[in-house]
């Protein structure tokens, strides 16, 4: 076997494993005997083993996996899988941001819903990315949707919390979602177990809406991953969500229109070859002076900027400050609400983005005492 060979069969290993909802731990022990197309990668990934390898994986031999085999193969066969699920991930996030086709597995079990795409206006073009959540219906408020003819699953970059306080908060704003086109399950299948989500209290608004026409401003958070000056909540932020920074741009092009745009950005080595950009995109056409309070939101929209390769560095080389960053090797909106309130930006912010503590300093930058 040779690494081209070696490759394909990873995208093969990647995607069935990602049909079992990437469940490794079952799927990775069960190749071991029963697979000679994954013993032979195995073979090979064991005769490029590193330093690095060892030092990487070292712990996960504590863990059990991969038992009656010398300690060389166990740390290949971890090698072997952590590259699979890299595969699977990188494969099945490309997957997840394709625009909706007739053709992919959720219109295949579920025609209807592709009639239910969102309109970008009255009788205008579908944008092929969201879909209206009154079309569906979660299951317990969580990422499961019965979509009438089966189930389906939402984006999995989009923490099912978001929509169910959405539609609890405002059930009377236009909301839609971002499903899941690659999946379409004729049998419920099992929730992810996730922590209750806590939805923060409303900050006090005491700022107004106050950038004259033709004028913008910009702020930047980085997280430096020092324990020592920026304390536990920080460093946990930037060790083990991986976040980097955080920037905000508004922008008021004209004297009763401002837009804004919010992006959080990981660490640009991962590696599955992803840097996930998690974007907050609103608008309104409140005039300058208007209390948050008081002005409302044409649409806020939830979505997420993919860089590969050299698309990452790129992005880290650049700020949002002028207008223009890198752009996103592919991207995707992951829910979309319209008419609402503007203060409703910060929860959002807050249930949205990794960085608690960067979403703080945000705030607290836009309403000193917050």
């Amino acid at each position: 076997m040779d690494l081209d060979e070696y490759s394909r069969h990873l995208d093969g290993f990647g995607d069935a494993l990602h049909a079992v909802d990437g469940a490794w731990e079952v799927y990775a022990s069960d190749l071991m005997g029963t697979s000679q197309v994954a013993e032979d990668c195995v073979t090979l990934r064991e005769a490029m083993l590193t330093l690095g390898d060892e030092q990487r994986f070292e712990g996960l031999l504590e863990t059990g996996y991969f038992p009656h085999a010398s300690r060389q193969r166990r740390l290949a066969w971890l090698a072997f899988v952590q590259e699979m699920i890299d595969r699977s991930v990188a494969r099945a996030t490309e997957r997840s941001c394709e625009h909706y086709a007739k053709c992919q597995p959720l219109f295949l079990g579920a025609p209807a819903l592709f009639d239910r795409i969102r309109r970008r206006d009255a009788g205008g073009s579908k944008d092929f990315e969201l879909i209206e959540d009154a079309a569906v219906s979660s299951i317990e408020d969580s990422e499961v949707y019965d979509v009438g003819t089966g189930f389906a699953k939402l984006a999995p970059q989009l923490a099912p919390s978001i929509p169910a306080w959405a539609r609890r908060t405002y059930p009377d704003a236009p909301l839609w979602i971002r499903l899941d086109p690659s999946r379409h399950y004729r049998a419920e299948p099992r929730q992810l177990l996730l922590e209750a989500a806590v939805v923060p209290a409303n900050p006090a608004w005491l700022k107004t809406l106050a950038l004259f026409a033709e004028t913008s401003t910009f702020a930047h958070y980085q997280l430096l991953g020092s324990l020592a000056e920026e304390g536990l909540d920080a460093y946990r932020d930037f060790a083990i969500r991986g976040v980097r920074r955080l920037e905000a741009r508004a922008q008021r092009r004209e004297a009763d229109y401002l837009s804004m745009i919010i992006e959080e950005l990981p660490a640009a080595d991962a590696s599955n070859g992803l840097m996930v950009g998690r974007c907050i995109h609103l608008d309104t056409r409140a005039p300058m002076g208007t209390a948050m309070t008081e002005a409302r939101l044409q649409h806020l929209d939830l979505a997420i900027n993919v860089y590969t390769e050299g698309d990452r560095a790129l992005r880290m080389s650049n700020t949002l400050q002028t207008g223009k960053s890198q752009p996103a090797t592919y991207r995707t909106h992951l829910l979309r609400i319209e008419d609402v309130p503007f203060p409703a930006v910060f929860v959002f912010a807050e249930m949205f983005f990794k960085s608690r503590f960067l979403v703080g300093e945000w705030r607290g930058g836009v309403l000193p005492g917050s």
